[in-house]
């Protein structure tokens, strides 16, 4: 008697680990009904998202592999983050992107503030600063300078330049002048901004092309 329990409990085992099994990858019940994509914030880019992704309404949910999906979305430069839901009762898939948000353009590509290099499929219509450094190191340094300078000032200012950390450079549109300011390294900014300030009021500086403010205290003016 009790061998016949254990046969029947273990056939209906097998017959019912089949029965999901098929449920699960071959049954039409379980099949993608909708797909959602969140967070990537241009067209062009959703449409590379889509096209990476690469499911379709009408597969079935057990063989969608959201953690190869989502690794794979991730090799995209612009994007930091990828996840993937199912929900098996309505058969939804949300597919949420969460971009690089970008701080300046670095050496002609968008920078975030981690470093990161990248292109946006689509482009980026916000105005950034534009860095040229020759690692990302001093990119950074430059973009954070960039970031401290009072809007009034920055707003003026552009093709931020940095040979190294502490050796920044910019130019910055005074009147019908475009002016060379070298700042050096990110220090002491109060000071040279009261600097740079009086030193374009004074009249005889009304030509000047060039100010080193490397050494706020005896600025150079040329």
């Amino acid at each position: 008697m009790f061998l016949r329990k254990r046969l029947l409990f273990t056939v209906l085992a097998i017959l019912l680990t089949a029965g999901l099994a098929y449920l699960l990858g071959w049954s039409n019940v379980l099949t993608i009904k909708e797909i959602s994509y969140n967070g990537a914030p241009t067209k062009n880019s959703e449409a590379t998202v889509k096209n990476l992704v690469n499911i379709k309404i009408g597969q079935r949910l057990a063989r969608i592999e959201t953690r190869k999906i989502a690794a794979r979305l991730q090799t995209l430069p612009w994007i930091d983050k990828a996840d993937l839901s199912r929900n098996w009762i309505s058969g939804k898939i949300v597919i949420t992107i969460t971009p690089r948000i970008p701080i300046a353009t670095f050496n002609g590509k968008l920078m975030d503030g981690t470093g990161k290099r990248f292109e946006l499929p689509g482009g980026y219509d916000a105005k950034l600063p534009s860095v040229f450094a020759r690692d990302a190191k001093s990119g950074l340094a430059a973009i954070k300078l960039f970031t401290k300078l009072p809007k009034e000032f920055s707003t003026r200012s552009s093709a931020f330049t940095a040979t190294s950390p502490e050796n920044i450079h910019f130019k910055i549109a005074e009147g019908n002048r475009s002016l060379l300011v070298v700042w050096g390294s990110d220090i002491e900014n109060d000071l040279k901004l009261k600097v740079y300030k009086a030193l374009v009021a004074l009249p005889e500086n009304s030509k000047i092309m060039k100010i080193d403010l490397t050494e706020p205290h005896s600025p150079i003016v040329k």
